[in-house]
């Protein structure tokens, strides 16, 4: 982990999220006060359940994962994140403790953003405000697809909505890169790892996809879609 790795001012950075866009320079800079920014390291856990959520937190480059640590060890993958993603931002403003954990998945560069600077900002600023209500809220109708994903369909269609998600979305290719692991597509549909690995090969038997390695490789996204529509 590494501190300051391209700590420019907020007013500056041309690597903000773009749901900053609305605001002044000076709420730029009021933003950037008490504001650190954090190099990760594969593997290292930039946000930990149970802390106090006292920063905003954004994703400035590199790749991560969001995850509720469960019983007996078993997480439940929520998200994977990409640069822009803000996080802690619900949590952050009632004052309660980060409900999951985030992992960077390679070198990751993340800003913290001192909540109590954010709150000023959304106060004198409405159109800001606005913006951030409908980012948060289309976070949460994200969040309820997936659970409705992962409690009422079967295990081929939860895989077949992890492949859509992570080549569609997330990779907007169809590879999926390495640095997505059998471990994790199993996390994030809610199985055991054998059960994702058997349907896996189960789809490259039928030609919807081809493993090579760590690397998975959409062949035919039309029947992916298919599967995950039928649940």
């Amino acid at each position: 982990m590494k501190t300051d790795k391209l700590c420019i001012r907020c007013e500056n950075c041309n690597k903000r999220s773009p749901l900053f866009a609305s605001l002044t320079d000076d709420e730029l800079k009021l933003l950037n006060d008490d504001r650190h920014s954090v190099l990760f390291h594969e593997g290292e856990v930039i946000l930990k359940q149970g802390t106090r959520a006292d920063y905003l937190v954004s994703i400035v480059e590199g790749f991560a994962k969001m995850y509720i640590e469960g019983i007996q060890n078993r997480n439940l993958i929520l998200d994977f994140v990409k640069p822009w993603k803000l996080m802690g931002g619900p949590s952050g403003m009632v004052k309660e403790k980060h409900r999951y954990s985030v992992m960077a998945i390679q070198e990751t560069l993340v800003c913290f953003i001192d909540m109590d600077n954010l709150k000023k900002v959304l106060a004198s600023n409405s159109e800001f405000s606005a913006q951030f209500l409908i980012y948060c809220s289309r976070n949460y109708q994200a969040a309820l697809d997936r659970l409705v994903g992962i409690s009422q369909k079967q295990m081929h269609g939860r895989v077949a909505d992890a492949m859509i998600y992570l080549s569609e979305d997330i990779y907007n290719s169809q590879t999926i890169g390495e640095e997505i692991s059998r471990q994790d597509i199993s996390e994030y549909t809610a199985m055991s790892k054998d059960s994702a690995i058997r349907v896996l090969k189960e789809f490259e038997r039928d030609q919807i996809v081809s493993l090579h390695g760590r690397q998975i490789e959409v062949l035919d996204s039309g029947k992916l879609h298919d599967i995950a529509d039928k649940g």
